[in-house]
């Protein structure tokens, strides 16, 4: 069967989604993008075809990998010094590396760097925001958290994919880091890869139905954009946090290159602001129901504090605390419903979150007023970053090589 008819097999198959009607989201999305958002139905039905969809070329390298002795450091060798030092390279990665090395005519350097020093300026408050709001959220979707499921383990291996994931994060949101030779590219395509790895073994193993769409496909990885950009900063401004269009423009820019170095359609990628909220409002309006696996993930997310107490009594005091906090910033931002939904405890601590927000309104009008304070706030950004992340490398074991973990039996 050619890739096109297995593609219409498998939409067929594709459960229909429930459309809610976020009438509230729907109200507040008009506000920020000056027009209706709701989606059409050919605009549900082209999201559909593309939860069908894979990454043909890193699904080809990994094809390659399973013929081929030695292709991973083929691949290696290709990213860090650049496909012409193979001789005789194999035609799968000659494809691969001919997409990666052309530079999209939109990027702009500029706003790359200022969306990797607005990432910074916001220091830990950022992490709080990718964690228990967009990761969070997303485990919402039930099939797109399938993937995780399978791996196996979850309380164990949360710390290490938390880890990782920053790992890739911190690369890609580092002033220069999306150079082709630079950590960042380099760490793109390495998760790029990992991701078709485990395409691969789900499609093989058995375990996966057709009905949830492809594993990790293309609207997936588009939902992926939005969880590390808008999302994250609709979480930071439910803080107090304030962003310039420009910066908010910035930091979707960025998103967007990130996406086209790890082989998002470009059909699907948000341009700006508004493309990014209009999507954002797409996917959450075609959500499918959450489930056991949801719940399991939530708690396991949620839980992550705890794995880093250590047996001190004061410490374990404390992460208690930290859970407890965590958890009720998630209901502050997604609302009790989708709390609920992901086996969330309710807790009073969610109203401390929007309590704070006056005080911070004050410190962001003074750091905006004052531009020394502004490049302050990004240096000592820069050296929390610098200074937490091994160390939670160390104490989480975690791979920042992105090799693929074995799904569990």
């Amino acid at each position: 069967m050619s890739q096109a008819a297995s593609e219409i097999a498998a939409l067929k198959r594709v459960g229909d989604h429930r459309r809610p009607s976020l009438r509230v989201q729907r109200a507040l999305f008009r506000v920020l993008v000056g027009s209706d958002p709701q989606p059409t139905d050919a605009q549900v039905e082209e999201l559909k075809r593309f939860m069908v969809m894979g990454d043909p070329l890193a699904d080809a390298v990994v094809e390659l990998f399973g013929s081929l002795p030695g292709g991973r450091a083929l691949l290696d060798q290709a990213l860090e010094h650049g496909i012409d030092t193979l001789d005789q390279p194999p035609t799968a990665l000659t494809a691969l590396f001919a997409a990666l090395d052309r530079e999209p005519i939109w990027l702009d350097r500029d706003k790359l760097a200022l969306a990797c020093q607005v990432s910074r300026r916001v220091g830990h408050w950022g992490e709080l925001s990718l964690r228990n709001l967009s990761l969070m959220g997303g485990y919402l979707g039930a099939a797109a958290a399938k993937p995780l499921v399978f791996t196996g383990q979850l309380e164990q291996m949360t710390p290490r994919r938390l880890v990782e994931t920053g790992k890739f994060w911190m690369d890609v949101t580092t002033v220069g880091g999306l150079e082709r030779f630079a950590e960042g590219f380099k760490s793109a395509v390495r998760v790029r890869i990992m991701h078709a790895h485990v395409r691969a073994m789900l499609l093989k193993s058995g375990k996966w139905d057709p009905a949830w769409g492809r594993p990790l496909n293309q609207a997936d990885s588009m939902a992926t954009l939005l969880e590390f950009s808008t999302i994250y900063l609709v979480g930071l401004r439910a803080l107090g946090f304030i962003f310039t269009r420009r910066e908010r423009e910035a930091i979707v820019h960025l998103w967007r290159y990130v996406g086209y170095v790890m082989g998002v359609d470009d059909r699907i990628l948000p341009t700006c602001e508004d493309d990014a909220n209009r999507a954002m409002y797409l996917v959450s309006a075609t959500i499918p129901p959450s489930d056991d696996d949801t719940r399991a993930l939530g708690s396991a997310l949620a839980n992550v504090p705890l794995h880093f107490a250590g047996d001190r009594w004061l410490s374990q005091r404390a992460a208690r605390l930290e859970r407890t906090l965590r958890i009720g910033y998630t209901r502050y931002v997604l609302g009790d419903r989708a709390g609920d939904a992901l086996g969330l405890p309710r807790t009073a601590a969610k109203y401390l979150w929007p309590a704070q927000v006056p005080v911070r309104l004050g410190l962001e009008l003074v750091r905006a007023s004052v531009p020394p304070v502004n490049r302050l706030y990004v240096k000592l950004g820069e050296r929390l970053a610098a200074s937490q992340f091994p160390q939670q490398v160390k104490r989480t074991r975690a791979d920042t090589s992105f090799t693929p973990k074995p799904l569990a039996r």
